[in-house]
């Protein structure tokens, strides 16, 4: 038998190099509660009832969308943004104003539903994608 050129061996480590992250990223998915976040809008009586379960520390921006219904279709008419670090011990259900929730957006008069869309990075640098989540 000949021996292993090193050549293959060089080739070997970048191989086995650039699989770390793929391989750590499936291993994490499987070992931790998935999703990282999920969210359960309501309007009542002028506020927004926002229930949220995070599983992970993770930071990340939201964006908030006022809807109003044209014919068949959900049209966005103001929309609000921020940032914030979500941890476990932030679940739970708060009550929130339509303006504070939304970012400013005054509540239309009209029928109208609120949707949230979050891109959250965790701490390993891992970016997932949550949303749209929308009240009625």
């Amino acid at each position: 038998m000949g021996r292993f050129p090193m050549g293959g061996l060089i080739v070997a480590g970048f191989v086995s190099i650039a699989l770390i992250e793929p391989i750590a990223n499936v291993w994490d998915d499987h070992t931790t509660p998935q999703p990282w976040l999920a969210v359960s809008l309501s309007e009542e009586n002028g506020a927004i009832s926002y229930h949220r379960e995070i599983t992970r520390w993770m930071r990340g921006a939201w964006v908030a969308v006022v809807q109003v219904r044209r014919g068949d279709v959900w049209k966005g008419v103001c929309t609000g943004d921020g940032a914030f670090t979500y941890r476990p011990r932030n679940s739970g259900t708060e009550l929130m104003t339509f303006e504070y929730f939304t970012g400013g957006c005054a509540m239309p008069a009209e029928p109208h539903r609120v949707c949230v869309d979050y891109v959250m990075q965790d701490r390993r640098g891992r970016q997932r994608d949550f949303g749209p989540f929308c009240t009625g």
